[in-house]
């Protein structure tokens, strides 16, 4: 039997599928319909909750809806999933199927750097941070805060009123318990533990009254109790978790009890064995390695509106003896040493008050990396063209007077 007729094995024709132009066309078609809902739907929920709809890691799939709940599409693949067959499918078809040579470079290497872009994507999506830092003007700050992640902090008072060194139970061990699950929290600077319970992601701190009291059912401590509300979908920064929390001595008895809402900004006190003690339940603080020290924030907003049109920070990075000077606009970050400070707002200063900025603080190893792969595409298809130029201009015409001079002879 010829080569000609014989049977394909199972794994080349599943690597002429994978590697097909027509998966491509599929998930760039996908991609664009995404994009166009996404685009549609963030005019209802807002930019964050939507590219977190869609784009998301844990999106398998996606509903387009409008605001009153009403689906505007059939269910679609989530724009994650579908960068990554769009991935597999480039790098088989596009680097490995490909035809190899000097004539064929800058091709290859506009292929590769698309494909490191989309690699880019799926690094910043699993290992970027981001916080918030505010700074009020004419002083500084070396912490940000994570908007999303939210620790218990306990801390002993000393002498002098002034907190000591605290002790964290962290977001991630909080955020996984359920509405009856309990955590149980042992330190070795303390003689006692903290059981943490009835935690609620979304709630509200409210005083029980006679005009409004606590639900049937609902914990009530020192005349407060967490009530749960809906998620607000357009502003995420706006959902604020609340728990209970008991402290335990080391027989497992009560000390006390203490109701924690994220929304307070104030220490919860507690007194064990003629110490004080306080527990708060704030933002995750974030250190920076450097110090920022804001000089002069400025800003104009939409006429007759208080929604910002355009404003300004002008920062003094400080990194140990070195100090360096910043204007960070609203499209125009300062960056530094992995971090990338955005423009994220400002505040303007009421009579007798300090005007302040609001930095969004990001790190992302792959921050630059589509930059890069967009200069080494480019410089690819230009190689390209050159190519095809070249060939077209130099190449085929000497071939053609061949042709024509061996007819006449």
């Amino acid at each position: 039997m010829s080569d000609s007729k014989k049977e394909i094995s199972l794994g080349k024709r599943v690597f002429r599928i994978l590697s097909g132009f027509e998966i491509a066309v599929v998930c760039l078609s996908l991609l664009f319909v995404l994009t166009f809902f996404g685009t549609i739907e963030q005019k209802w929920f807002g930019l964050w909750a939507t590219i977190h709809k869609y784009f998301d890691i844990e999106s398998i799939y996606v509903l387009p809806s409008r605001g009153d709940g009403k689906l505007i599409f059939f269910p679609l693949p989530g724009a994650y999933w579908v960068i990554v067959v769009l991935g597999i499918n480039m790098f088989l078809g596009a680097i490995i199927r490909a035809r190899k040579g000097w004539k064929k470079f800058g091709v290859l290497l506009s292929h590769c750097a698309i494909l490191f872009m989309l690699i880019a994507g799926a690094v910043s999506s699993v290992t970027k941070e981001e916080g918030h830092m505010r700074v009020l003007q004419g002083e500084q700050s070396d912490y940000a805060q994570k908007l999303f992640k939210h620790d218990i902090e306990i801390f002993q008072y000393d002498e002098n009123g002034a907190r000591e060194q605290p002790v964290i139970v962290r977001s991630k061990h909080i955020k996984t318990l359920g509405p009856k699950d309990k955590l149980n929290a042992t330190f070795e600077k303390f003689d006692f533990t903290l059981q943490v319970d009835h935690f609620l992601p979304v709630a509200e701190l409210a005083l029980d009254s006679p005009s409004s009291p606590a639900p049937e059912g609902v914990e009530v401590v020192d005349g407060f109790f967490l009530a749960e509300t809906e998620k607000n979908i357009q502003q995420e920064e706006a959902n604020t978790p609340g728990c209970y929390v008991t402290v335990k001595d080391k027989s497992g008895g009560p000390i006390q009890r203490l109701v924690l809402w994220a929304g307070n900004p104030y220490p919860v006190s507690f007194t064990h064995e003629g110490k004080r003690y306080g527990v708060t339940y704030l933002m995750e603080v974030w250190p920076m390695p450097f110090m920022v020290e804001l000089h002069k924030t400025i800003g104009e907003d939409h006429p007759g509106t208080s929604i910002p049109r355009w404003f300004q920070s002008n920062i003094t990075k400080i990194d140990g003896k070195q100090r360096e000077d910043y204007k960070i606009i609203m499209n125009e970050p300062a960056r530094h040493g992995g971090y990338t400070l955005y423009q994220a707002g400002y505040t303007k200063a009421a009579e007798g008050e300090t005007p302040s900025s609001t930095f969004a603080v990001v790190k992302n190893p792959s921050d630059r990396w589509p930059e890069y792969a967009l200069y080494a595409s480019t410089f690819g298809l230009l190689i390209h063209f050159i190519t095809m130029l070249f060939r077209f201009t130099g190449g085929s015409r000497p071939k053609k007077l061949k042709t024509t001079e061996s007819s006449v002879s």
